[in-house]
């Protein structure tokens, strides 16, 4: 009896492994991804808002934005407060027409599509990063 309580007990943590790994997505740096919803969301939990964010848009549409690179969880839950969604949210680079030059020990990173325009990113070189973060802060006043 106790071997079949055991079998049950894996059987059961498996079957919900497998469920949040197929609730796992991934999202760009500073991209957006909308998260369609079974049911009616009630309530939305991140686990670490400084690597990923969520906006509602309606009750079956949430949009998750990478905000800085790693991994985090994402829970929904619904009227009755049960979890609707629950999942990983891992934050990766955008490669898309991106070129990266390595020098020393930093990065810099070039969106190129079509000229190549340095784009500040985490952990690159700090004063690149700085330089070109207060060009597009001044260019927006």
């Amino acid at each position: 009896m106790r071997g079949l309580r055991i079998l049950a007990m894996a059987t059961t943590s498996l079957a919900l492994a497998m469920t949040a790994a197929a609730n796992d997505i991934s999202v760009a740096l500073d991209q957006a991804r909308g998260l369609s919803l079974g049911a009616p969301a009630k309530g939305v939990v991140i686990g670490n808002p400084t690597i990923a964010g969520v906006t509602i848009q309606n009750e079956r549409l949430l949009f998750v934005t990478g905000k800085s690179y790693g991994t985090t969880n994402l829970i929904v839950v619904g009227e009755d407060g049960r979890a609707i969604y629950s999942g990983r949210i891992t934050v990766v680079p955008d490669e898309t027409g991106a070129v990266i030059v390595n020098r020393g020990g930093w990065t810099v990173r070039f969106d190129c599509a079509p000229e190549c325009r340095r784009r500040p990113d985490i952990s690159e070189d700090p004063q690149a990063f700085v330089q070109t973060t207060e060009q597009i802060r001044s260019r927006g006043k």
